[in-house]
């Protein structure tokens, strides 16, 4: 597998403008901005080029008093953070791997705990640069908070994993620094409904939640508290009395970090074998949809790890697959609910046809989520690939 490492945007570019030829016969390359020591998920049956933006990692513009911050697209969340918390701001991440890079973070959107009070991926993106398949360079979005100019291309481009194009630069919104941060993890037999068991709680600004619906065995939580330090002691003491009446235990974690990864020290790693898959069903709809999903992954072989944001409705399942990412064939369960919505034209998802990602798995299961996405969401796909690259492209790029 060749990997090709440009040490500017300008060498990128020249790049792209030779490559476009290409294309057609070699698939769209992967994109990566992690390093390669291990084996990029789902590329098994897949070799092609890989091209690292590991190298265009630098500060390029930094407005502590405008809370903006623009950095190339390799550079690290882990690197991001120290220099952010340096001028003592805060860019609000959880559960989000610190060797992950921002082009990566964009390009997936991974959900964090934090998305219920800050806002996802596409609220911190204020602009970005993009290299489009046909070696065009561009820039969409302006690093102002109020921007209503235009389409808002930086919120299509969260979450496109570099099928529109290879994230170059990225200008992120900041906040101001928490000045106090505290994490406690909670279990308890009153956690395992997931739609009351924070009633009567106090305000969280980060909510994760593991374990079965209805199961036997305890369910966990993570909540994070962050503000003035009145307000944190107040809501702290308020934690500990609710806690100590619903017969739950509870237990600070002790990380005053606001780094990302800083609340998922027990997130399992990320290695060639392991798949990731997003579900988001709403709030409303979040119990009976974990019901739904332990009903489908039953008869499954691989043990799965659930993982639900209770402030969003999302619910990540996590697997350390027997077969390598790469197979042909996607779980049996996402074939079904793909299926089901392939037949036919379906409004926007509902607890029935709930809106299906990939994170993380081969070629099967990037095919079978890709089926289940909206028709609006296909066909602005389709015309921006028809616009600016001229050939429909295998799957999506794996954009660690």
């Amino acid at each position: 597998m060749n990997t090709l490492r440009p040490d500017s945007a300008l060498e990128l570019r020249e790049w792209g403008e030779s490559s476009t030829d290409r294309f057609s016969d070699e698939g769209v390359p992967a994109v990566t901005g992690a390093a390669l020591d291990r084996p990029p998920s789902g590329l098994g049956t897949l070799p092609r080029l890989v091209v690292s933006t590991s190298h265009l990692s630098e500060v390029i513009d930094f407005q502590p008093r405008d809370l903006t911050i623009t950095v190339g697209a390799g550079m690290r969340l882990s690197v991001l953070a120290r220099v952010v918390e340096e001028a003592g701001l805060w860019l609000p991440l959880a559960s989000v791997p610190e060797d992950r890079s921002v082009g990566g973070w964009v390009a997936s959107a991974p959900v964090s705990g934090f998305d219920g009070s800050f806002g996802p991926v596409r609220r911190h993106v204020l602009a970005c640069t993009l290299l489009l398949w046909d070696g065009r360079s561009t820039r969409w979005g302006r690093p102002v908070m109020k921007n209503v100019a235009g389409y808002e291309i930086p919120k299509l481009i969260c979450g496109s994993r570099a099928r529109l194009g290879i994230v170059t630069t990225v200008t992120l919104r900041l906040w101001p620094r928490p000045r106090m941060l505290r994490h406690y993890h909670l279990a308890g037999a009153s956690l395992c409904e997931v739609d009351t068991m924070l009633t009567g709680a106090p305000r969280f600004e980060a909510v994760s939640w593991k374990g079965r619906v209805g199961g036997a065995e305890s369910a966990t939580a993570s909540v994070s508290l962050a503000g003035g330090p009145r307000s944190v002691s107040t809501r702290t003491e308020l934690l500990q009395a609710w806690a100590r009446d619903r017969g739950i235990d509870i237990q600070e974690e002790g990380l005053e970090s606001t780094g990302p990864g800083a609340t998922d020290a027990t997130r399992p790693p990320r290695p060639g074998t392991s798949a990731a898959y997003r579900i988001t069903f709403g709030r409303r709809y979040l119990t009976a949809g974990l019901k739904d999903l332990d009903h489908r992954l039953v008869n499954e072989v691989d043990p799965w790890s659930v993982e639900a944001f209770p402030a969003t409705g999302v619910v990540r399942l996590l697997t350390q697959r027997q077969k390598a990412a790469g197979q042909r064939h996607a779980p049996a369960w996402l074939t079904t609910l793909a299926d089901a919505v392939g037949r036919a034209s379906v409004p926007p998802p509902t607890l029935e046809t709930p809106a299906v990602r990939i994170e993380r798995g081969g070629e099967a299961e990037h095919a079978a989520a890709r089926r289940m996405r909206s028709t609006g969401s296909r066909d602005i796909e389709s015309r921006w690939l028809a616009a600016f690259a001229g050939v429909e492209f295998p799957w999506q790029a794996d954009y660690l």
